[in-house]
């Protein structure tokens, strides 16, 4: 008979708790109680990325593949930049991924760059090799 009692009053306390919870004050006070904690005790590398780097509502992370229509093969990733490309985080090379020294690095076909901006500045740069990124993505 106790066992049923508390049985039954956890169950009550259970009840009051999720209906607490799920009152929108309440809610809002822990996801921002919850927010406020993950800032002050994650590393910036364990954040998701769109918090990491400030995206905003035109902001993407894209690939672009230097195919041989691109007009940007050997030109050097600086003038890229200051075409109205925000940042290039890296380039991945037949010889490796290149993450230093990203200013005087020359671009040759076949590269990938991997770009952080405004999707239509970077659409717009690199209208010639994306239109050949679907082409080929068609194709197959």
């Amino acid at each position: 008979m106790e066992v049923i009692i508390i049985i039954m009053e956890l169950s009550n306390i259970i009840g009051i708790l999720t209906i607490t919870v799920k009152t929108p004050f309440i809610n809002n006070r822990l996801s921002n109680k919850l927010q406020s904690e993950m800032h002050n005790h994650y590393e910036l590398w364990e954040h998701p990325i769109e918090e990491v780097l400030f995206l905003e509502n035109e902001d993407v992370v894209m690939q672009i593949d230097i195919n041989e229509v691109s007009e940007f093969i050997d030109v050097n990733t600086f003038d890229i930049v200051s075409r109205g490309v925000d940042n290039i985080l890296f380039i991945e090379s037949a010889e490796a991924k290149i993450r230093e020294e990203l200013n005087e690095h020359k671009i040759q076909l076949g590269d990938n760059l991997f770009l952080y901006g405004n999707k239509n500045e970077i659409e717009e740069t690199f209208s010639k090799e994306i239109e050949a990124m679907n082409k080929k993505k068609n194709a197959s």
